[in-house]
């Protein structure tokens, strides 16, 4: 029995049983389906999604065939999100629970590319009926079937992606264990699915409530304010904090922006506890980012824009600012300590220089390296190399751009107080 024969058949029990729950036939009956079930089984899907592709694109030894980054789907289901006007974040919670502990065994899976293998069937043979119930999906959100595109736009093009995609299955040779691994990833998918899918319908007005899966379905299960002005105050601040330094577009990308979106919640969160926790939680913070190429000046951006919205806005007994003040204080004399007023002027200066050099330019890159140096200075290790690599890579800069920028450096080690 070939490899896609196999799932097929052992899968079955799990397809029919997703098949009779309440929410599917439902939407295969064209009856009255709530739209935040609807959503909210758009956001499970997204998040199942983002941490799959993500483990594929990340996965060394994966079958060749199977699967490439321009095939990822979560692009099409966050285009869909924002098509049916899913502003809200309220989420049918004991669904979203439940499509958490399935991204927890996907995230398990990561390190077995046959497990990956295994997910992977069961979402691209969904295509097949997600295009059947396109036309209920569009009833739903009150939008026309066409302007739906996770769900089977081509009937005859998707028909022909998984006949493509389980002949590469069967090509595929495997050792008994690494088909077992497969099948068994494929059911426990499934199982998982079940498990959202019976939450969704029915529910009742107390399990809808926000959920940051809403904001970014990669977040995890970090906290999101309650309150509907905050968690739009949130989202304005990561906003403009995004827009301040072009840099985090052109290095991160959409993905990117997600995650701004959803910290900005977290961020936010901050003012209700004590003013030392909130402390705590940014030098955490602090210390994960400058770790991926973000130094604090962004961070320091972004925490004045949310203060800015936050002395706008009447708290939440108990809540404070104080933390986040601490915080800038803090940095500030980071700063001062390893940066003279005439290092900061050549900051400036290096930042105006970088502007006549040939090729690919990013605002503001001299003061971010430099920031980068100062978090390296005040004990945050790998924060100039995480941020220097990037911004001085040959493949992407100028020499003269990079030459600009190593001076810099060079400049502030001769002459760091």
């Amino acid at each position: 029995m070939g490899l896609h024969a196999r799932l097929k058949t052992t899968t079955a029990p799990q397809h029919r049983a997703v098949e009779r729950l309440p929410f599917f036939a439902a939407l295969r009956a064209a009856d009255a389906v709530p739209t935040p079930a609807a959503v909210t089984w758009l956001r499970a899907l997204a998040v199942v999604h983002a941490i799959l592709e993500r483990g594929l694109s990340n996965a060394r030894g994966l079958p060749a065939g199977l699967w490439t980054p321009a095939r990822a789907r979560l692009p099409a289901l966050l285009d869909d999100l924002e098509r049916v006007g899913a502003t809200s974040p309220l989420s049918v919670m004991p669904a979203i629970v439940e499509t958490l502990a399935v991204g927890g065994r996907l995230v398990g899976d990561g390190a077995d590319p046959m497990a990956l293998v295994g997910a992977l069937y069961v979402l691209e043979g969904s295509q097949a009926g997600g295009a059947l119930l396109r036309p209920a999906y569009a009833r739903c959100f009150g939008v026309e079937e066409q302007t739906l595109s996770y769900f089977g736009a081509d009937r005859a093009q998707a028909a022909a992606t998984w006949s493509a995609f389980t002949s590469a299955l069967d090509a595929l040779s495997l050792r008994p264990s690494e088909a077992d691994r497969v099948v068994a990833s494929a059911v426990a998918l499934f199982d998982g699915l079940h498990a959202v899918g019976a939450a969704l319908l029915p529910y009742a007005d107390a399990d809808l409530l926000p959920h940051i899966a809403a904001i970014n379905p990669e977040a995890g299960n970090h906290a999101i304010p309650e309150r509907p002005e905050e968690i739009a105050l949130a989202l304005r601040a990561g906003r403009a904090a995004w827009d301040r330094f072009p840099y985090l577009a052109q290095r991160y990308g959409e993905r990117g922006l997600r995650f701004t979106r959803s910290d900005s919640c977290w961020l936010v969160t901050l003012a209700q506890l004590p003013p030392d926790a909130a402390l705590r939680n940014l030098q955490w913070l602090r210390k994960v980012l400058v770790g991926v190429g973000l130094p604090t000046v962004i961070l320091e951006e972004h925490l004045r824009e949310i203060l800015v919205a936050l002395r706008e806005l009447t708290l939440a007994p108990g809540s404070s600012t104080r933390g986040y003040e601490l915080f800038l204080t803090r940095v500030a004399a980071d700063r001062a300590r390893h940066l003279s007023a005439s290092a900061l002027d050549r900051v400036a200066r290096a930042d105006e220089a970088l502007l006549s050099t040939p090729g690919m330019h990013v605002d503001s890159a001299a003061l971010l390296v430099a920031s980068a140096w100062v978090d390296e200075r005040a004990g945050l290790g790998g924060a100039l190399a995480a941020t220097r690599s990037w911004l001085t890579d040959a493949s992407r800069f100028s020499p003269e751009w990079i030459a600009v920028l190593e001076t810099l450096l060079s400049t502030l080690e001769e002459r760091r107080p």
